[in-house]
């Protein structure tokens, strides 16, 4: 079994402090893993730490990925090498009594970051919304309407997902 990847969304914090995003999301219905691993390749192209929360399924999405385009196998595995895993780091060095014992970003975010909270999203609000949604967005029936507000909740899901590495 294979998860397909139809999104993701990177922040990058510069030297100077300056803060700026991007990402990919494609709604075609087709299948958009090749687009997805060039376009992350790109964004992830210097080689600096990438990042995560959960290095265990990212990984494996890369892995994935770098099976299946062997075009691509050694800059997405150079990827996978350079991944920082910010969740080992918060369960070992962080506790809030709000947490309730979970280390999960949604309940460890709030705790950091007030400001920047899942639940105040509008539509999708977490991963498995978040594949609902794709499903929604790419069955043919689905409106333009419909697709661009589906769109919207996705991208700011995704980066609100991104901009809690910037916070933790």
């Amino acid at each position: 079994f294979q998860m397909l990847p139809f999104q993701f969304s990177v922040h990058r914090l510069s030297q100077d402090g300056q803060l700026t995003s991007g990402g990919f999301l494609d709604l075609s219905g087709d299948d958009p893993s090749c687009a997805f691993a060039q376009a992350l390749i790109e964004a992830c192209h210097e080689p600096l730490p990438v990042f995560v929360y959960n290095a265990g399924f990212e990984g494996g999405r890369l892995d994935e990925l770098a099976q299946r385009f062997v075009h691509l196998r050694g800059s997405l595995l150079d990827i996978r090498r350079r991944m920082v895993d910010l969740f080992p780091i918060a369960r070992q060095h962080y506790y809030h009594p709000a947490c309730e014992g979970s280390w999960s970003i949604k309940k460890l975010l709030p705790t950091i970051a007030p400001h920047l909270d899942h639940a105040a999203l509008s539509g999708v609000q977490d991963g498995g919304l978040a594949m609902q949604a794709y499903l929604e967005a790419t069955d043919p029936s689905a409106t333009s309407e419909r697709k661009e507000e589906i769109r919207q909740q996705l991208v700011a899901y995704c980066a609100l997902d991104t901009q809690a590495m910037v916070e933790i």
